[in-house]
């Protein structure tokens, strides 16, 4: 990122970005000076946020091996940012090397550099999209080239939801996505909470809402409404970690250090 002659116009290199913040805390080299300087800002209020970001990934990670041995090969990844080492595709590949993916984000940059790293794949594709205009996101010329809707799909959306406002109207979004699924299909979540850090997580959304990057906090059970429609997969909604931990794996850390739950529902 040091020379990034592959921007355009439309790329804002002076504001900060979710996808870069979060390449950040990942150890990432695909952020900007403006990325660093606001996710520095977010850690001074609450350090745990990169411990919550490894944590988002590690469980991204094992949700999507899971789809892959359940006999899924086809992901629809939404709110992506920028497909960094260990994302969907590597990862769905790990278990079956015939796995396509759509990679979906509105963020101009987190797509062009996202077409660079996937260049030369052709089970691979990510599209410029809002997440919210459904129609828009399953109708683009690389989603249907990739993903057969009249198979099982695995969609996924993490660490995005906490961005879509109640007066955005989640439910309904996530209705649109859960009509085009076959039964069988699956969709998975993470979401930020401040159920068990009220305090710390009020200063980040009074933060976020003061630069106009408002962030939604919901609880458990709000979060489990969001997948109405599906049958939660075990253990239900549960911190990141406690999402199927890799056997043999001991955390000393508390769960709610990751400040973030997950839920995997199963379409009927």
């Amino acid at each position: 990122m040091s020379d990034p002659t592959w921007l355009t116009a439309d790329h804002d290199l002076d504001r900060p970005n979710g996808a870069r913040i979060y390449d950040f805390y990942l150890g990432g080299q695909n952020n900007l000076l403006c990325d660093r300087t606001y996710a520095r800002r977010l850690l001074a209020l609450v350090p745990d946020l990169r411990h919550a970001a490894l944590e988002n990934r590690a469980c991204m990670r094992r949700v999507v091996r899971m789809f892959a041995e359940r006999g899924i090969r086809q992901f629809l990844d939404l709110g992506s940012g920028i497909p960094t080492a260990g994302n969907t595709h590597e990862t769905a590949r790990e278990v079956a090397p015939d796995c396509r993916v759509v990679y979906v984000d509105s963020e101009p940059m987190a797509v062009a550099h996202g077409e660079l790293l996937l260049n030369g794949d052709p089970n691979t594709a990510i599209v410029r999209k809002d997440v919210r205009d459904v129609r828009a996101v399953l109708h683009d010329e690389q989603t249907r080239r990739l993903l057969d809707f009249d198979q099982p799909v695995a969609v996924l959306l993490f660490a995005l939801m906490q961005f879509i406002p109640d007066d955005d109207d989640p439910e309904a979004m996530l209705e649109q996505y859960r009509d085009a699924l076959v039964p069988g299909s699956y969709l998975a979540l993470s979401h930020l909470t401040g159920d068990d850090r009220p305090e710390e997580m009020e200063a980040v959304r009074r933060l976020t809402m003061h630069e106009g990057r408002p962030n939604t906090l919901r609880g458990r059970e709000r979060v489990r409404e969001l997948l109405a429609g599906f049958e939660l997969v075990e253990p239900g909604v549960v911190y990141l970690p406690e999402w199927r931990p890799d056997p043999g794996h001991r955390d000393e850390v508390p769960v709610e250090r990751s400040m973030a739950y997950v839920a995997v529902g199963c379409k009927p």
